[in-house]
């Protein structure tokens, strides 16, 4: 293992921050995963869940067994780790801009398009190469023709530089409360099938676009942009599974859930041969994918107390009622339910909300009238 620390643009006199970053096996030898944890500073399972990777990774290194290259970043985010407002962390949007840290990653799309053209041809593995260095060389230059960085702007491309060029890029987060699922392209899906399976997902939730460029996209959408456009002429592969994990709900801070999701990374590496092995059987699938514009996110229609009377993690009918909002004020007790039946694979973890604030959501098999454009609950 190789440990490097990254020195990141300093934002005050006075100040230093870094990422840390350990890479395990050969950088070339064969596919690359990237993994990293805490991208919102305050979703901790991914990081307890690294810490058990880790463990299985210097073994396997020392075993030789890794076939591949992996590079984790165990908390990508030393930021929102700072950021602290009456004694409560607040590591999900960045307080200075008001921006959150999984969205506006670059969008090299359209350079990349150009960059690749006259260049590709009938042979898939030639094209993939060709396409990982021209996102190489463009995320440097991304970085050069930006001008003067902020520390956030800085962070943002520090990672992406890190896993442009990767097979696999797993981004692990956390819901408030929440079942384990995920989000992906719908360009990898089936091909994603194997990781929902293995991490025991109850919702895998796909679309092309979701709003934004959260930082998964960042890494699918440009070859699904070459798709695109150049997929009649060449052979282009999807060759980055990228995907956003959610880890459950933010209080899952548990070694016995964090060794076994840890387990099922390794055995998930294991079976596209980023590490040797035998994973052992896949389970079985817990789901199958769902888009994520047939997601209702169900919200309340005055301020008050929520009460929840379902669970996050479990299946709803449309109309069922889910909980009900209380103003003690007026006495106003209104239930709330969902547009659709599906899984209510996460609610809010506050019980005091606002005119048109999320309460939870529901993952339905059918896109849902007016879920187009941003798809995602914060910008």
């Amino acid at each position: 293992m190789q440990q490097e620390r990254i020195e990141l643009l300093r934002p005050q006199m006075g100040t230093a921050r870094a990422l840390t970053v350990r890479r395990y096996g050969t950088p070339g030898k064969g596919p690359k995963a990237y993994l990293q944890a805490a991208l919102h500073a305050d979703e901790l399972p991914g990081v307890i869940a690294l810490h058990h990777l880790e463990i299985l990774l210097k073994t396997a290194e020392e075993n030789n067994q890794i076939k591949g290259e992996i590079v984790v970043v165990p908390f990508a985010n030393p930021i929102g780790f700072t950021q602290y407002v009456d004694m409560k962390p607040l590591g999900r949007f960045e307080m200075r801009t008001g921006q959150n840290f999984n969205r506006h990653y670059p969008d090299l799309c359209k350079e990349l398009i150009a960059a690749v053209d006259g260049k590709l041809g009938q042979d898939p593995d030639a094209n993939v190469e060709c396409v990982r260095a021209a996102l190489r060389r463009l995320i440097k230059e991304h970085r050069v023709n930006a001008g003067p960085l902020t520390d956030l702007e800085d962070l943002r491309l520090t990672l992406a530089e890190l896993a442009i060029d990767a097979d696999y890029v797993l981004d692990l987060h956390c819901d408030w409360e929440a079942a384990m699922h995920l989000y992906t392209s719908d360009s990898s899906w089936p091909d994603a099938a194997d990781l929902s399976a293995q991490i025991g997902a109850e919702a895998c939730l796909i679309a092309e676009e979701s709003g934004a460029n959260p930082f998964d996209e960042a890494f699918s959408r440009p070859w699904v942009e070459l798709r695109r456009v150049y997929g009649d002429k060449f052979p282009i592969p999807m060759a980055t599974l990228s995907t956003t994990i959610e880890l459950r709900g933010e209080q899952d801070v548990y070694d016995h859930l964090a060794s076994q999701d840890a387990k099922n990374l390794f055995a998930f590496l294991q079976r596209r041969g980023v590490i040797g092995g035998d994973p052992g059987p896949l389970p079985e699938a817990k789901c199958t994918a769902t888009p994520l514009a047939g997601v209702d996110r169900v919200t309340a229609t005055h301020g008050g107390m929520i009460v929840f009377s379902v669970d996050a993690g479990v299946h709803v009918k449309a109309g069922q009622e889910l909980g009900y909002v209380l103003d003690c004020e007026t006495g106003d007790k209104t239930p709330f339910s969902s547009r659709t039946d599906g899984f209510m694979y996460a609610r809010v973890g506050g019980r005091l909300v606002v005119p048109g604030g999320l309460l939870c959501s529901v993952a339905g098999a059918d896109v849902l009238p007016g879920r187009e454009g941003l798809l995602l609950t914060a910008r």
